[in-house]
């Protein structure tokens, strides 16, 4: 006897929110300027920007790997934004344009 078991495509992730790795974030730069650069490299690749955010402490531009992972690419705001204003973490995320 020979049983043949045929293998399907690989299945997606669950759906909602789930254990396991959220995202990374990389530090590429100090200034928006580099953020900028980043981005406009990126494009030219041909990789998609999943969103851009303002975090009042960094700036951040956020891309998706091969394997669906999601990649934050940040710069520091400057130190004096946050440092004697320890709220200013707290700060609600906004719309970067860049």
């Amino acid at each position: 006897e020979l049983l043949l078991i045929e293998v399907g495509p690989a299945p997606g992730p669950p759906p909602g929110r789930r254990l396991g790795l959220y995202h990374i974030g990389i530090k590429i730069g100090d200034s928006l300027d580099e953020l900028r650069a980043a981005k406009e490299e990126l494009e030219r690749a041909g990789v998609t920007i999943s969103g851009m955010s303002d975090h009042t402490v960094s700036q951040s531009l956020y891309v998706t790997d091969p394997d669906g992972n999601e990649v934050e690419l940040y710069v520091d705001a400057d130190p004096a934004v946050w440092e004697k204003n320890p709220e200013a973490v707290l700060s609600p995320t906004k719309p970067l344009r860049l």
